[in-house]
């Protein structure tokens, strides 16, 4: 949930939790299948047919000429994810029937910024991160380093890493362990500033969640804080910022396993973003700044000539090329305004 279904498109009351942003397509009123289209399996089989640049050719070709020509429109364009933040298998009723495989999953909330990762053919796309934990397996599994992908020749960009599996005193024994690392594609909105990526060289993402299970223990807050640095990738500090309190026959080794399993959801790794020049990025802002005083200028004079009834779409269209190229750092562009 939250990661690029429709309740992270529809955001606001469609949302875990409500009131989420909604993505800019909705004010649109762009609907889901203006996109994305149903093929033999119904709604269980449901592609994009659609992509950014089919609206915005003039981004596709700022983009294809400036700095961010490996970065995915959705990774400066979604900025805040919801739904799950957690999930926790254990013994419980399911469909009213005793089970050992009960999932603990709503501990929803928002996580802010998306971490971004690199996919398969090296373009950096946003991923949403949560620790998963599940007892009662059977063998024991060797943990595996870095990503691994579902599906690596790209069919999709989600991957996970595989923790292995842990036992702890009176748990439930053995814990299979892993990091759900997930492609997003929603809340489109205002691009992230350049700072929010580039002036540290460590992604931190705050997770904030609400425990709203129906069986193991009464509603309660906690939070963690999703790392991604040359050091690896990680969830730390996962903890309950409320009162807990269990539910009859409520155990925290099912429902909340990550308090007894520790310090374990991390892997190896360079998961930084590369550290801009200071002097290049400076300028880079300066012509930035320039550009744009320019083409407000421009701007005003052709909304005058259109109030006039001049038809002035070839200036438009250039001037929307233009302006593309500046908000997406189209440097070569950018050099040729001066």
């Amino acid at each position: 949930m939250e990661r690029r279904r429709g309740d992270s498109y529809l955001g606001r009351e469609f949302s875990e939790p409500a009131g989420l942003p909604e993505d800019v397509h909705v004010k649109k009123k762009m609907e889901c299948v203006d996109c994305h289209q149903t093929l033999q399996g119904g709604m269980g089989h449901i592609e994009r047919r659609a992509t950014c640049q089919d609206c915005h050719p003039e981004v596709e070709q700022a983009m294809a000429k400036s700095l961010h020509k490996k970065v995915s429109c959705e990774a400066c364009h979604v900025k805040m994810l919801g739904g799950y933040e957690m999930t926790s298998w254990g013994s419980g009723m399911v469909a009213s029937k005793p089970s050992p495989f009960k999932k603990y999953s709503l501990y929803y909330g928002p996580m802010e910024p998306p971490i971004l990762i690199k996919d398969q053919q090296g373009i950096w796309i946003p991923a949403k991160i949560w620790p998963n934990s599940m007892g009662g397996f059977k063998d024991a599994v060797a943990p595996k380093p870095g990503l691994t992908w579902r599906w690596p020749k790209g069919e999709t960009r989600d991957a996970l890493v595989h923790l292995g599996t842990f036992s702890v005193p009176g748990g439930n024994n053995n814990y299979l362990a892993w990091l759900q690392v997930e492609q997003v594609a929603h809340p489109l909105g205002r691009s992230r500033t350049c700072e929010s990526c580039h002036d540290a060289p460590a992604q931190v993402a705050k997770v904030t969640w609400e425990y709203l299970d129906t069986q193991g223990a009464e509603p309660f807050k906690g939070s963690q804080r999703v790392v991604a640095d040359k050091d690896g990738l990680r969830v730390v500090d996962i903890k309950a910022t409320t009162k807990m309190k269990p539910l009859p026959d409520g155990k925290t080794e099912h429902f909340a396993a990550w308090m007894h399993l520790g310090d374990i959801w991390k892997t190896g790794g360079d998961f930084s973003i590369p550290k801009s020049d200071p002097a290049k990025y400076k300028k880079l802002n300066t012509d930035v700044r320039a550009a744009l005083a320019k083409l407000s200028a421009e701007d005003k004079q052709l909304k005058a000539r259109e109030a006039r009834g001049e038809d002035v779409k070839k200036e438009r269209r250039r001037w929307k090329e233009a302006r593309a190229a500046a908000v997406h750092e189209a440097v070569q562009y950018l050099s040729g305004m001066k």
